[in-house]
């Protein structure tokens, strides 16, 4: 009767614990689709050519409230947004001799000002994050960014993004190298495309370029934050912050070069 009385427990205690692993689940798969939905929303009806006054507008008739203005150049205008429980930030480059933006990118707010945090535990989510915004901080650091370290990986962002085109796929290898970055993954390296995991001072980011197929030269360069770090990439991270070597030793044919198909259809990319 004992064994029958424990075994029963057993399975009445793994059967929970798998059903609410499902719901957790579950709940996940729900905050990524109505993030991506929004991200779509925004994409939309955001499209490059408008003065950041005009944007700021359109937000608003979207039912979109703006918590924070993160940066307000002449070049550069970035907002923090707010719909329901879900949060956003929007990137606008901004033509010096226009003042029209150029281009619009809808990106993850890994890195929340307070205001925003208000707005969203208004809104009824716990500590201000759903379960899936509190997974991708978790991986993307464990710990909370300090504005310092915001303003860096911006910085470092922009830069990359600062690269050149018209140049093949080691040009662009080399100059990660050249400017002090460790590539610690490489997850596509297609005809098309290259996406590759770096660090830089402790950073963590994501350079994508597009290549035309028939000249194999770029055609465009985009960077962002990671949210889903690959194994290599959180020790090289971790390596650089606690301030020890972290140089990854392997070359091009490495298992690092191996295709991650996780990060290929990461649901957050906005690339």
């Amino acid at each position: 009767m004992t064994k029958f009385v424990s075994r029963g427990l057993w399975t009445i205690g793994f059967v929970g614990a798998l059903a609410l692993t499902n719901s957790i689940t579950a709940d996940a798969a729900m905050d990524n689709e109505r993030w991506n939905q929004g991200q779509a929303e925004l994409q939309k009806n955001l499209p490059p050519g408008q003065s950041a006054d005009a944007y700021w507008k359109k937000l608003e008739d979207l039912g979109y409230k703006i918590t924070s203005t993160n940066y307000n150049n002449p070049d550069y205008v970035e907002y923090e947004v707010v719909k329901g429980d879900q949060t956003w930030e929007v990137q606008i480059d901004v033509d010096d001799d226009t003042h029209k933006a150029t281009k619009v990118d809808i990106a993850m707010n890994a890195w929340k000002t307070d205001a925003t945090k208000q707005e969203l535990e208004r809104n009824g989510t716990t500590a201000g994050m759903t379960t899936s915004e509190r997974r991708r901080t978790t991986v993307a650091r464990n710990n909370q960014y300090s504005d310092r370290d915001r303003s860096t990986t911006d910085q470092m962002i922009r830069d990359l993004e600062a690269l050149p085109v018209g140049h093949d796929k080691q040009y662009y290898k080399d100059a990660l190298r050249q400017r002090g970055y460790d590539i610690t993954k490489i997850n596509t390296d297609d005809r098309d495309e290259l996406k590759l995991e770096a660090v830089k001072n402790g950073h963590s980011l994501q350079m994508e370029v597009d290549f035309d197929e028939d000249s194999g030269r770029s055609t465009s360069v985009d960077a962002s934050t990671l949210w889903a770090e690959s194994e290599s990439t959180t020790r090289a991270r971790q390596a650089q912050e606690m301030g020890t070597s972290s140089r990854p030793h392997s070359s091009s044919g490495s298992s690092m070069s191996t295709p991650d198909r996780r990060s290929q259809v990461d649901p957050y990319s906005t690339r």
